[in-house]
């Protein structure tokens, strides 16, 4: 009934424009339009429930996202100012302000910084961490010693026992030598090493196997008239876990993340399982008139005897100034690694680090 209705009208129309030839452009688009609305209604009319649930879709997206983004939230009703001054203000909120940290203007905490006035973190492996032995109380504590040690004086292989000349018989270095072993961050301490700890003085140990040369290299300095003074030797797992842990903590009290201050901490504590202190094979040296652990000792009498005469008795200068992109550790003028007569004298020579040693000497062995 209602499209013979809509044929009788389109057919008036139709008829009134063949009539009424002024009218044509008028009718035309009537027409249009009309037969446009019938189709839409004709639409709605055969697809209802299609429609229904696209509207209740749509109903329901909206209100989610009323909860999620302000969109339905007037100025007023956020607590916030609107931009021409009106809304409400008894419910403004503030957000924190982001703190930009600069790490290269961030002070390095020392070892001291996050241990002192606790004394349960004082105290490791039985040593507290403030002593500090000079090289004259070490040597008393040992047996006489009056001259210096055989491998010290003729520059003995790494096994013990005197070389051949440079000239007739070339060292080759091996990575199986305990004294060589590379550890950093990317190296850690390899499962299966093992070591025997031997006494320094008091409570204060590192691996036996390097006393002799430590000795050697304390009487050495006494008799050129630089007085040494050692800290800091063995470390522990736990300690080191510890002393690392203080150190992100008080960097993150400053305003740091937790990623700039791990980032900041591993330029100044090497990463627990990855530090030379663990293996007892370095140490921490300063003098009685500079015990800080800064670089300022590098500019003493001590720590540029020790950054020249080291070599001679096995050890290294491990973190030297330059070198901290390789490293990845600050310059460190008291921290000294025993390697060995041959490898430091090497090492020494060519200004390089244990790093590029391997590098060089043992990656193609």
């Amino acid at each position: 009934m209602r499209d013979k209705k809509n044929t009788k009208f389109h057919r008036a129309v139709v008829r009134f424009g063949r009539r009424n030839r002024f009218c044509r452009m008028l009718v035309l688009p009537g027409i249009a339009f009309w037969r446009l609305a019938v189709h839409v209604a004709g639409y709605f009319r055969d697809n209802g429930k299609r429609l229904g649930m696209v509207c209740m879709s749509f109903l329901l997206f909206a209100v989610y996202s009323s909860f999620s983004f302000p969109l339905f939230i007037s100025a007023g009703e956020t607590g916030f100012d609107s931009p021409n001054g009106e809304g409400q203000t008894s419910r403004t909120v503030s957000l924190a302000k982001e703190t930009q940290i600069n790490l290269e203007d961030m002070e390095i905490l020392e070892d001291e910084d996050v241990l002192e006035g606790n004394e349960q973190l004082e105290i490791s492996h039985g040593m507290s961490i403030g002593d500090k032995y000079q090289a004259s109380e070490i040597l008393e504590a040992t047996p006489q010693r009056n001259s210096l040690s055989s491998d010290a004086q003729n520059h003995s292989t790494q096994g013990g026992g005197k070389t051949q000349p440079d000239e007739e018989q070339e060292y080759v270095f091996s990575k199986d030598d305990w004294r060589l072993v590379l550890i950093n961050k990317q190296h850690s301490i390899p499962e299966d090493y093992t070591f025997t700890l031997g006494t320094i003085k008091g409570s204060m140990q590192c691996d036996e196997r390097i006393i002799d040369d430590l000795l050697d290299m304390l009487q050495a300095a006494e008799e050129d008239g630089v007085d040494l003074m050692i800290c800091s030797p063995y470390r522990d797992l736990e300690y080191q876990k510890m002393l690392f842990n203080r150190k992100i903590e008080r960097y993150m009290n400053k305003g740091m993340s937790y990623m700039e201050a791990y980032q900041l901490s591993s330029q100044a504590v090497t990463v627990p399982g990855a530090s030379e202190h663990q293996i007892g094979l370095a140490l921490d040296i300063v003098c009685s008139t500079y015990m800080s652990l800064d670089e300022g000792f590098g500019d003493t009498e001590a720590g540029k005897w020790l950054a020249e005469n080291s070599c001679r008795f096995g050890f290294i200068l491990r973190y030297p100034k330059g070198k901290e992109y390789i490293t990845g550790i600050e310059y460190e003028p008291w921290h000294f690694r025993y390697v060995g007569v041959k490898a430091a004298e090497v090492i020494t020579k060519q200004g390089i680090t244990l790093e590029e040693f391997w590098e060089e000497y043992l990656d193609n062995v």
